[in-house]
């Protein structure tokens, strides 16, 4: 009799230990951390493969009477993230995802926040370019925001598609 007293409190030991460990192997159910990983990996590699990118440096760029940018950031025309961080006057290097030769339709929302007041989101199209290159995201007053990619021209350039001085953006580019 004492021994199937003692053997009782094991057995009950036994079977919820089995338990416990049978409930957590039903990964069938639940994919593995891993495998998430490896899928988010498969499916940006397919993007790549449908259109080349590129990572490209970031900059932005103040206009006359503009407030001063805090910070910045400027969502990737196809995917989720938002890149940035920076104040105006550095240059965030290669955070940014871009395709290799200029894409229609490329509409990015970005967020900045001016001096002294909350922070400020609006949409805008990607400017036309033939070459991937730095992109510049140039602040206008009123909030008006214009973002370009240049792979040889600093807006400081005559070259540049939207010059330093320029008080007005250039009409939107569907």
């Amino acid at each position: 009799m004492l021994y199937r007293k003692n053997l009782l409190p094991h057995a009950l030991l036994v079977i919820i230990t089995l338990l416990t460990m049978s409930a957590c192997s039903s990964y069938e159910r639940f994919p593995r951390q891993n495998q998430i990983a490896e899928n988010k990996a498969r499916a940006a590699a397919e993007l790549d493969k449908e259109i080349p990118m590129i990572g490209v440096s970031m900059m932005c760029i103040e206009h006359p009477n503009t407030d001063y940018i805090y910070s910045y950031y400027i969502k990737e025309p196809f995917s989720s993230r938002m890149a940035g961080g920076g104040s105006c006057g550095g240059v965030v290097a290669g955070g940014y995802s871009l395709p290799r030769k200029w894409q229609s339709g490329m509409k990015v929302k970005v967020r900045w926040k001016p001096n002294g007041r909350a922070w400020v989101e609006k949409y805008t199209t990607i400017m036309p370019y033939e070459k991937a290159g730095t992109l510049y995201v140039h602040f206008f007053e009123n909030d008006q925001v214009r973002v370009v990619s240049s792979a040889y021209d600093s807006p400081s350039s005559p070259d540049h598609p939207i010059l330093r001085n320029v008080v007005t953006p250039p009409p939107e580019v569907e």
